[in-house]
């Protein structure tokens, strides 16, 4: 059942469509710079609300727990170098391990690792 978006709640799904990937603390830095008035805790309560009704994704890369809109499947690039996380294209369905071949496999969520190409070594 997805539940009614308040102003609130709107405010806090525009914050991350214009931040794309972002952490907590940069979602309520960026609140807090843009006069958005809503509190922590309306924060933390509309992330989980939009989490449960799909309308937002909770990942963990590398070290960092990030948020993101749900969109078409995709990738994800971590720089390395500067931290940037890049979508990357889901183009083609992933073989599947021979250890997993009784099982029942619902999702696959793969993330690289590298450096970008303003950070890559020469």
């Amino acid at each position: 059942m997805q539940r009614r978006n308040t102003a609130q709640r709107l405010r806090v799904l525009g914050a991350i469509e214009a931040l794309g990937h972002t952490t907590s603390e940069e979602l309520i830095a960026y609140m807090s710079k843009n006069n958005s008035n809503v509190s922590l805790a309306t924060i933390y309560r509309s992330l989980s609300t939009m989490i449960e009704d799909g309308q937002v994704r909770k990942l963990k890369l590398g070290d960092s727990l990030i948020y993101e809109l749900v969109k078409e499947k995709h990738y994800h690039f971590v720089c390395l170098g500067c931290k940037s996380i890049y979508d990357v294209k889901q183009n083609d369905a992933i073989n599947i391990p021979k250890e997993l071949k009784d099982f029942q496999v619902e999702d696959c969520d793969l993330t690289f690792f590298g450096y970008c190409k303003n950070c890559k070594k020469i």
